[in-house]
């Protein structure tokens, strides 16, 4: 209203003298940066078409970065560097459509001073974004107080120089508010104070808010809290709750502000390895989150308040020496939880606080519970003390509120109050607690912020108390439980649990422990057993699972107290005994005026008692099985005769306070009851009461199948059930008839006298017996006499009564059992089944074993026939022979289709035989008649050697199918070819031969040369005689079964004594009539090859191609005379001549 007012005055005065004017950036982009004075950088139209800015001073204009154009003539978009290079005053700065500037000044000092307008004054739109960066030079944003702005988009202050936005100490509270998505980033390290937001001098308290989902970036630097001058708590920044801080960077120890110290922070993350150190008690943080990696330290002293969840998956730590309190005062559940490491001085949950356990937590001063503290499976450890906190007595006080503070000041009538407490009031949140208070209780520390300013405030304090949560098995054991610290364990009057697992430690047990616990609440979603006497004041709650108490131990619930959860068969109270001194654990209720349900039992069953007072009274309940002759669990066991009559169960009632009688009304099961109890009639039937010594004789009555009984009593002791006895004081009434096989029973003899025993006996042993524990035990079948006698105990005469005992045989079925058989087999052996041997007998008891027969033969006919039984006698069954059915089934032709198979040859792959059958119920059977050539495995063929072997394929009968015609096919396996090859070699004349190089390919099946039994060896017919020539190199003959060989020979060369590089000419008669002139020529050659006679006459010539090596000539001479002639080759390089002699 005042920022209205005054700029509607300011408005009404500059109106007509000026006018308001926008102004938008066209100053461009350029990289060097322009002065925010120049007058052609503004332009009253976006597209730089209007009007320039005449003066950087017009209070009254608008100054607008617009990102869609920053060129304005010449469009631009991108960053604008926008120089303050000289004083700048406007209305209002606004920046949209995206605009990106960054604010610098090059030397000095450079100021925007924003007077105010219409609507909000500084404005960063969504998708906007402000840097006030290092230039060489300091820049301020110097809003007026009337000042309001909204920041949407990005903003931040990231320099070494001096960077703030302020809005005088005059200005209001919420004046500028960063939005939901908004990111202010600040790292200003300058050599002298500056703060972005300003310091207790520079602005207003509070006048910057960060709504929910606004986000502060902290990358180094001064505070953003500013500083106060006094000893004030100063503080510019209202955190809303769902904004976040984010701790990117360790705060300095000193010299850049206040941090912490009484502030109030939002969602806080320590993140990106930074050190959080608190220089003060924190406030408030809604919830703190520190990043693995990086660390938040608490100050040396006060708290640390937590309104939110805790996860701390790097450290959480305190200096050494430091008293601060980790303070949880939540209004909604919170969480304990993270990776990393947690260790405080102290530890605190204020009253009404839900504080969860996702990990343990080490404390080394001292942990206070005034709230709901949910260990689950986790502990509290360390050196530290404990104790749980018990309900505030609730009192008044008066205090003065500050709005916004977060003390109450000039508290009076506080002499009782402690922290941990809740605290109400005018101006005071719902859901605040008391953090701390000074030494003198005048100054009160509170966990939100106060809403109004006013003295002599009223202030009501209280709290509930605190509960324990468990779901360990080790519940709150000294060593193991939830509660694991070393130092003393305080567990005050009036707390509250929570039990969620079984555990024999479900309460907390003071380091000095109190004779009887005292409890306000108890609920139990588990079984458990009492590990103290207890009192209980609110409610005791059985979810699931029995309550066991001790022997000796006392719950004990004071008078409007109540039990609570769906008691039942499932979930009573169990009173356990000690069967050596008698002692018993005991529920106790006071204050009893209507009917009220003692929900006990033993561990087997629900025994529940109601008790009716007439008056008010106090009352314990027990009971126990196994009743006594004294009532008590050490007492002596009533006798099996006794017991006949009885509930074998003792309700031991105690009236501990009060006077006047009471009904008393029992439960009991079935299974407790003596033999003859269920035959009583209701009226037959009342309470018996115990004198320590014996049982008084049954009174009133009750429902004898409802099992219950009720009655009023003045007084009280051990209760039970029992019936009354007949009039006549021994009666020994017929025995129903028994079948062979019968279990033990008792004769049913009820007698007055309880001094001697009954005794049995059984005139036909063959019959019945008498067991030592005097029951009848049935041992055949037929009639027997059983006298029952007891001798007089003076006071009531002997007895001696007979009756006949019948046992009748036992039902024995024998049953044919049904077979089958295919058409055309002979009969299977006939089988019987028996059903109704007693006492573990077989068909080996039998007089005359059963014979089965049928009417089917061998050659009958598919259809069914009768299967008679007959024949069977025992002497203890009565037999009932029942006949079967045998079927005889008719049987199919199968026709096994067998194809030829092609040939293989040796080493060819496993291969599947083209083979099937009219019936796919019976697997066709094949086999290789010669397994040297090939074997069969199911239906797949292994080649194994060449030859002949005959596949034979068969199919067995079976029960619905003859056996199939065999079919058997050829199988042919050719030898596999082998390539034997020699290459060509050469030798000198005279020089032995060689040793011949030779190859043998086309193995199969991973086979060599050493698998022949006869491998071909390379030979030639050449000597070391032979004369310079060709010569053949052949094999001699392989042998293999499996392998063809086929062979490629070579050639030797055998080359002439002069050597390979001279030629050289030999003539012999290569025959009877032919005489062959050979030629070796180092190179190739066309010549001409003539016959001489001894007189040098040419008689023969042959023109021949000389190749490189040998070459031939042949010369039919049977003409020519026998004798002397001369061989002589010429050519281009050749010369040679050699004597021959010619004869026939």
């Amino acid at each position: 209203m005042r920022k209205y007012l005054l700029t509607c005055m300011a408005m009404l005065c500059l109106a007509a003298a000026f006018g308001q004017n926008t102004y938008y950036w066209v100053g461009g982009t350029a990289a060097g940066g322009v002065n925010m004075t120049t007058a052609s950088s503004w332009n009253t139209a976006l597209d730089g078409s209007g009007s320039t800015r005449p003066s950087a001073t017009g209070a009254s204009d608008i100054l607008v970065f617009d990102g869609s154009n920053i060129g304005g003539a010449t469009p631009a978009t991108g960053q604008a560097i926008v120089h303050i290079n000289g004083g700048v005053t406007c209305a209002q700065l606004k920046f949209r459509n995206g605009a990106n500037v960054a604010f610098t000044r090059l030397t000095g000092t450079g100021t925007i001073n924003v007077s105010g307008g219409a609507g909000d004054d500084f404005v960063i739109e969504a998708g906007s974004s402000l840097a006030m960066t290092t230039a060489g030079g300091s820049t301020v944003i110097a809003l007026a107080a009337v000042c309001t702005g909204t920041v949407s988009g990005n903003f931040s202050m990231i320099t070494n120089l001096q960077a703030r936005i302020a809005n005088s100490t005059a200005g209001t509270p919420g004046s500028l508010v960063f939005k939901a998505g908004s990111k202010f980033t600040s790292n200003i390290t300058a050599a002298s104070a500056a703060y972005p937001f300003g310091n207790s001098t520079q602005s207003s308290e509070q006048w910057v808010v960060f709504e929910a989902g606004a986000h502060y970036y902290y990358e180094g630097g001064f505070s953003p809290m500013g500083s106060a001058s006094g000893g004030g708590f100063f503080m510019p920044i209202d955190f809303r709750p769902g904004s976040y801080f984010h701790m990117k960077a360790s705060n300095p120890a000193t010299g850049s502000g206040t941090f912490f110290n009484r502030k109030s922070y939002p969602n806080v993350i320590v993140e990106n390895g930074a050190t959080l150190t608190s220089d003060g008690s924190i406030n408030r943080i809604d919830t703190l989150s520190i990043a693995p990696g990086s660390t938040f330290v608490t100050h040396t002293s006060g708290q640390t308040v937590i309104l939110g969840n805790l996860e701390a998956n790097g450290n959480l730590s305190a200096p050494a020496g430091s008293t601060n309190e980790l303070v949880f005062a939540g209004n909604v559940p919170q969480t304990i939880s993270g990776i990393g490491n947690i260790t405080v001085p102290s530890f605190t949950v204020s009253d009404d606080a839900q504080v969860t356990l996702e990990r343990n937590v080490t404390v080394s001063n001292n942990a206070n519970i005034y709230g709901r503290l949910n260990f689950g499976t986790r502990q509290l450890v360390g050196t530290a003390t404990f104790t749980a906190r018990r309900p505030a007595t609730a009192f008044t006080a008066t205090g003065t509120t500050t709005a916004g503070a977060f003390l109450i000041r000039n508290a009076t009538g506080t002499t009782t109050l402690t922290k941990g407490v809740s605290i109400a009031g005018a101006g005071i949140t719902p859901g605040t607690r008391v953090v701390s208070v000074t030494s003198n209780l005048d100054s009160i520390w509170v966990s939100r912020p106060l809403t109004a300013t006013a003295s002599g405030v009223s202030l009501s304090i209280s709290g509930s108390g605190a509960t324990l949560i468990t779901a360990s098995p080790d519940g709150f054991d000294a060593a193991a439980g939830s509660v694991g610290v070393s130092d003393a364990r305080t567990y005050q009057d009036g707390i509250s649990y929570v039990i969620n697992a079984a555990t024999t430690q479900p309460f907390g047990i003071s380091t000095t422990a109190p004779a009887v616990l005292s409890i306000r609440d108890a609920t139990f979603n588990a079984a458990g057993t009492t590990n103290a006497s207890a009192e209980f004041s609110g409610t005791l709650t059985l979810n699931s699972g029995r309550l066991t108490i001790r022997p000796g131990d006392v719950l004990h619930l004071l008078a409007g107290a109540s039990i609570g959860g769906a008691i039942g068969g499932s979930n009573y109270f169990v009173t356990a005994t000690d069967a050596t001194t008698g002692s018993q654990g005991l529920l106790r209720r006071d204050g009893l005026t209507t009917p009220s349900t003692f929900p006990v039992g033993t561990a087997a069953n629900y025994l529940p008692a109601v008790l009716t007072p007439s008056v008010a009274s106090d009352y314990t309940v027990a009971v126990f099985e196994g009743i006594t002759t004294n009532g008590t669990p050490n007492g002596t066991p009533l006798t099996l005769q006794e017991r006949q009559t009885v509930v074998n169960a003792v309700w031991n009632i105690s009236q501990v306070a009060g006077s006047g009688s009471s009904a008393v009304k029992l439960q009991w099961v079935s299974p407790l009851e003596g033999s003859v109890f269920a035959s009583f009639a209701d009226s037959e039937i009342g309470f018996i009461t115990n004198s320590g010594t014996g049982w008084s004789a049954p009174v009133g009555s009750g429902d004898n199948t409802a099992n219950n009984i009720e009655s009023t009593f003045a007084t009280f002791g051990a209760f039970s059930v029992g019936a009354r006895p007949p009039a006549n004081p021994f009666v020994f009434n017929a025995m129903p008839a028994k079948n062979y096989g019968d279990a033990d029973f008792t004769a049913g003899v009820l007698t007055a006298n309880s001094s001697t025993a009954v005794q049995y006996t059984s005139s036909n042993p063959a019959v019945a017996t008498v067991t030592a524990s005097g029951e009848i035990h049935v041992t055949g079948v037929g009639t027997t006499d059983i006298r029952a006698t007891q001798a007089s105990d003076g006071f009531y005469p002997a007895a001696d009564v007979t009756h006949t005992l019948t046992v009748n045989k036992a039902p024995l079925t024998i049953r044919a059992t049904d077979l089958t058989r295919p058409e055309g087999d002979a009969n299977p052996t006939l089988t019987v089944s028996y059903s109704g041997f007693v006492n573990g007998e077989n068909e080996s008891v039998l007089l005359t074993p059963p014979v089965a027969t049928t009417t089917a033969t061998l050659t009958s006919a598919p259809g069914t026939y009768p299967i008679t039984v007959s024949g069977a006698t025992a002497a203890n069954y009565s037999i009932t022979m029942q006949g079967g059915t045998l079927t005889v089934s008719p049987r199919s032709a199968q026709t096994i289709t067998f194809n030829a198979i092609q040939p293989k040859t040796y080493g060819a792959a496993d291969f599947a035989l083209a083979v099937s059958s009219s019936n796919l119920t019976i697997p066709i059977q094949l086999t290789s008649s010669n397994p040297s050539v090939a074997t069969v495995t199911g239906n797949t063929v292994h080649v194994t050697g060449a030859g002949t072997t005959t596949i034979t394929a068969s199919q067995p009968g079976s029960p619905f199918f003859f056996p199939a015609a065999a079919q058997a096919q050829t199988l042919t396996v050719n030898k596999a070819n082998l390539t034997v090859r020699a290459f060509d070699s050469t030798r000198m004349q005279g020089d032995a031969n060689p040793a011949f190089r030779y190859s043998i390919t086309g193995f199969v099946l991973g086979q060599n040369v050493a698998s022949l039994p006869t491998a071909p060896v390379p030979t030639s017919t050449a000597t070391a005689t032979s004369a310079p020539g060709y010569y053949p190199i052949t094999f001699t003959t392989g042998v293999s079964a499996n392998y063809n060989f086929v062979y490629t020979n070579a050639r030797l060369s055998v080359l002439p004594a002069t050597g390979a590089d001279l030629d050289h000419i030999q003539a012999y008669m290569s025959g009877a009539n032919s005489l062959r002139v050979r030629v070796y020529s180092a190179k190739p050659d066309l010549a001409d090859v003539y016959l001489y006679d001894i007189a040098g006459h040419p008689i023969m010539r042959r023109n021949v191609f000389v190749q490189q090596g040998f070459t031939s000539a042949e010369f039919l001479v049977h003409r020519l005379p026998p004798g002397i002639y001369v061989a002589r080759v010429i050519g281009k390089s050749v010369n040679l001549t050699k004597t021959v002699l010619v004869g026939h």
